[in-house]
């Protein structure tokens, strides 16, 4: 028997569209990509030089370089305007400091997780040192400082696994670093874009 035009099924009648994934609202969270800031081979010099020794005058540097020092001022608050140069930090030492241990725990959140929960807990936890978002079969990767393996137990009972909206994770354990993270020195170094200091060519 016939339906009804009025019991017929609407000609656009479409499956309901599946739930976007919260990796979706990852775009407002990753940092940007800064436009690449022209350097001249000065440029290149100083910033070598303060990787080198972040706490170098501007007198040596500007003998180092052939400038006077304000002329080397200028061009260092140059590249802090530009945000090349983002700051001067300390370099430490985990182990001295007690954390010899480094995890890392690729994570895949749950279709309905909220980005922004899980973002806050995680940016909570003190011994996070990176978050990155990945391609593959997991959506980040977080890389953790620990003591020792009580340390690691608790950040992982009653840090990570009571985060609402990981549907996944495993933990890589780190049995010591090969080759480490590379300096912006032993980079501009390695390339041949600067020629090294007469001191470090002495070494």
């Amino acid at each position: 028997m016939a339906r009804s035009a009025s019991e017929r099924e609407p000609q656009d009648a479409r499956p309901p569209r599946p739930p976007r994934s919260p990796m979706s609202n990852m775009t407002r969270e990753v940092e940007k990509p800064r436009p690449v800031v022209e350097l001249d081979d000065i440029d290149r010099k100083l910033l070598y030089l303060l990787c080198e020794d972040p706490r170098v005058s501007q007198r040596q540097l500007a003998r180092e370089v052939g400038m006077s020092p304000p002329a080397v001022g200028e061009r260092i608050a140059r590249l802090e305007r530009q945000e090349l140069i983002r700051g001067y930090t300390t370099v430490v030492d985990w182990s001295a400091l007690g954390y010899p241990g480094l995890v890392y725990i690729p994570m895949t959140l749950a279709a309905d997780a909220d980005l922004t929960e899980i973002l806050a807990e995680l940016r909570a936890i003190a011994e996070l040192t990176e978050l990155v978002v990945v391609t593959g079969s997991y959506d980040m990767i977080a890389r953790f400082r620990i003591r020792d393996h009580a340390h690691l137990q608790a950040l992982l009972l009653d840090r990570i696994w009571p985060i609402r909206g990981l549907q996944r994770i495993e933990t890589f354990l780190s049995l010591g670093e090969v080759v480490r993270e590379r300096s912006v020195q032993e980079l501009l170094e390695g390339s041949g874009s600067i020629e090294p200091t007469a001191d470090a060519a002495a070494e």
